[in-house]
């Protein structure tokens, strides 16, 4: 893989639980845990189908970037403000990179 590659901003964003100071309620966001450039490599087509009277569109994005060890399967990234549910995160070259599949979240 080469760096010049990396030419498209992310962040990947994490799920956590704040306590509102005035109420004492759980708030559930997403906040953002980190800022790096990828590689983006979009599929070349959708999947749509139908479940239960409700039509269902995926959209499967490949983000290459340098490895983190900080980034799993439970955070997300947030590209071109779109947000994408990270499937399957694969190291690549002895740790230098990894390739992050994900699915557009609607």
């Amino acid at each position: 893989m080469q760096a010049g590659r990396f030419d498209e901003p992310i962040v990947v964003q994490t799920y956590t639980t704040t306590t509102d100071s005035n109420t004492g309620e759980k708030i559930q966001t997403w906040t953002d845990l980190v800022s790096c450039w990828a590689e983006v490599v979009e599929a070349p087509v959708g999947v749509e189908s139908v479940n239960a009277d409700q039509r269902q569109h995926k959209q499967n994005v490949v983000f290459n970037t340098r490895y983190d060890s900080s980034i799993n399967v439970k955070h997300r990234i947030k590209w071109q403000n779109k947000y994408f549910n990270i499937i399957n995160i694969q190291d690549q070259v002895r740790r230098l990179y990894m390739t992050i599949q994900t699915e557009l979240s609607e």
